[in-house]
């Protein structure tokens, strides 16, 4: 017979048969050496991406056909092997194959095959299946060299047929097994129409190409996954190389994300081997129908990578590496896959205020700026506040104190309970979050989207919990109220109190104390708060204060600019007019009639700094 040697370079080139897309969902044959009788064996591989326990597994090559004794009667407990001094069906002990990894038997002791190739099989058939009665006695030479069947299958010990798992045939078609008029199987590849495997010669051996089984049908058949193992295409899928060429070794395939999003690039690495070198190592990634072929870069050491681009768009991507070696011999790795999807929205502190009732006593994670550190307000246990990208911020409430402290613009990503606190003595409410952990993602962040409010906004209390800045003139200011101070801060639609506990140390600073005095006329940043359900401002910082002027620096010149001038007055018109005036006075604006009348005042205040306003 001539013998087909099939380079798997050849098929990249034409385009990747559907065997390669397919993965392989069960243990195969990977390589079988008939010749020297006492250096033959069998790899088994588990190419699929879960540990396999072996325990009800079996090999055989005890095909009978003359006299009825296959394989598939084991469940009956007869006829089941042939008897022959060359012959086995063995059952693999109970011990777990791990993915990717393989197992070879020796054919006959471990010294022989040590003999043979300088090193020790996994398991010897002739020493590590003592007790199992089904084993010729010949101490080697099992497999023929010109044609026959081997078959490993599964068996529970219960079910009354058995499941094919992989199925070899070589040379021609004299072993052959077809089940399909035997009672409780379905049909088989008819015997005539089975292929299969060239035959090697002395120095040789069968490797299954690129860990394909080709054509075989996935369904409908006696398969341990629904294949009909005896469909497969032999004369392809099996090849005959020399006796030192070895497959390339595909281990640590790895990728990240592991949940990559539209917008995600995925980059695999894989450790790849080989004895006699390596042509190529090429990462094939299937997406929307698409398949595309990416040459894997040796990174370091036996490192080879690749990164697949972003998919633009949600669904499922596959992805496998195919290394050939200078020989053109293939070894495809099992196929690993990733959902691409985009995350839902983070839940925001915004969300959460807004549907309060729903969340209380629910765990929840926010992802968040410190607005203001622990130990600032409360230095006895830990009261502090964080803002997220909602704009809204929400209180960290627990015993004890953070160590290290968690200080303003540190990033965090925090889990709690969210809770409502009611105070005892003025029925006040704080959202907070109790009993919570925390990890710093970041420091020196900006609290983001710090809103502008007034104190109508303020009175609402929309914004409790939240950093926000006021602007206002300071009308009043009491000192040592109950360890902190009171500050009354007016705008044009009514006055609050902005609290500034002793705590915080914020009026220690010169500058923070100068600005708060009455008369001033600052612009503040604190968390919005309450007291006896009216708003009040926590402030805490000194770099939150700053002077807030009216209008433009002046030169100290008095000046009024009206536009137009000369004018006549009509209903609803607006009068654009614009003056000056130098520091520390008095002014005061009104309007009279053509005749001299008093009508109105415009402005009548003291004011510390020369400006010009234009209203």
């Amino acid at each position: 017979m001539k013998r087909k040697i099939i380079t798997l370079a050849t098929l990249v080139l034409i385009g990747i048969p559907l065997g390669l897309l397919a993965q392989i969902d069960h243990l195969i044959l990977t390589e079988v050496v008939l010749q020297p009788s006492d250096g033959e064996y069998v790899r088994i591989e588990n190419p699929t991406s879960q540990t396999v326990n072996l325990g009800d597994y079996y090999l055989t090559d005890a095909t009978d056909q003359a006299n009825g004794k296959y394989y598939y009667n084991l469940p009956s407990g007869t006829d089941y092997w042939s008897g022959g001094s060359t012959d086995f069906l063995v059952r693999l002990p109970n011990q777990d194959l791990a993915a990717g990894a393989s197992i070879v038997i020796g054919l006959s002791t471990a010294a022989r095959y040590q003999t043979a190739y300088g090193t020790l099989p996994d398991l010897a058939l002739k020493e590590d299946f003592t007790g199992q009665t089904s084993i010729g006695n010949a101490l080697y030479g099992f497999l023929a060299n010109t044609t026959e069947t081997l078959v490993l299958f599964n068996w529970d010990a219960v079910s009354a047929t058995v499941k094919d798992v992989d199925y070899l045939l070589w040379g021609d078609s004299t072993f052959a097994v077809d089940k399909s008029a035997v009672s409780g199987y379905l049909a088989d590849t008819p015997i005539p129409n089975q292929s299969h495997a060239p035959v090697p010669a002395g120095g040789e051996k069968l490797i299954r190409a690129a860990n394909s089984e080709g054509t075989e049908a996935s369904t409908g058949g006696n398969g341990i996954t629904g294949h009909d193992e005896t469909s497969e295409n032999m004369a392809n899928t099996w090849i005959v190389t020399i006796l030192s060429v070895t497959k390339p070794v595909i281990t640590d395939f790895v990728f990240t994300p592991a949940a990559p999003t539209p917008d995600d690039p995925v980059n695999v690495s894989a450790t790849v081997v080989d004895t006699s070198g390596l042509a190529s190592v090429t990462l094939y990634y299937f997406f929307a129908g698409d398949t595309t072929a990416l040459a894997m870069t040796n990174t370091a050491g036996d490192t080879y990578t690749a990164q697949i681009p972003a998919t633009g768009a949600e669904g499922t991507l596959g992805f496998f590496i195919l290394a050939i070696n200078t020989s053109d011999i293939s070894t495809k790795s099992s196929t690993k896959g990733a959902t691409i999807e985009t995350p839902p929205a983070p839940l925001t502190i915004g969300t959460v205020r807004a549907n309060i009732d729903s969340y209380v006593g629910q765990n929840v994670t926010f992802n968040a700026v410190v607005s203001v550190g622990s130990g600032i307000i409360r230095t006895d246990r830990t009261s502090m506040y964080i803002q997220d990208v909602s704009g809204y911020g929400i209180n960290l409430n627990q015993t004890g104190l953070l160590n290290p402290p968690l200080v303003r613009g540190d990033s965090v990503s925090v889990t709690g309970t969210v809770d409502v606190y009611v105070s005892s003595s003025t029925g006040d409410e704080t959202v907070q979050l109790s009993t919570f952990t925390y990890t710093v993602l970041g420091h020196n962040k900006a609290v983001p989207n710090v809103r502008s409010i007034d104190v109508a906004q303020l009175n609402t209390l929309v914004y409790e919990g939240s950093l926000v800045k006021m602007s206002g003139v300071v009308t009043s200011r009491s000192d040592g109220i109950g360890g902190g101070s009171n500050i009354i801060l007016e705008d044009a639609y009514g006055a609050t109190t902005v609290r500034v506990w002793d705590t915080t140390n914020m009026l220690d600073d010169p500058t923070a104390d100068s600005l708060l005095q009455v008369g001033m006329i600052v612009e503040i940043g604190g968390v919005g708060s309450s007291y006896r359900s009216e708003g009040q401002l926590l402030a805490a910082y000194a770099q939150d204060v700053r002077e807030k002027p009216e209008g433009e620096a002046g030169s100290g010149a008095t000046t009024l600019k009206v536009n137009p001038f000369p004018f006549v007055p009509q209903l609803g018109e607006r009068i654009k007019y614009t003056y000056s005036f130098p520091a520390y006075s008095r002014i005061t604006l009104r309007i009279f009639d053509a005749s001299g009348r008093y009508i109105t005042t415009l402005f009548d205040d003291f004011r510390p700094l020369a400006l010009i306003k234009t209203d």
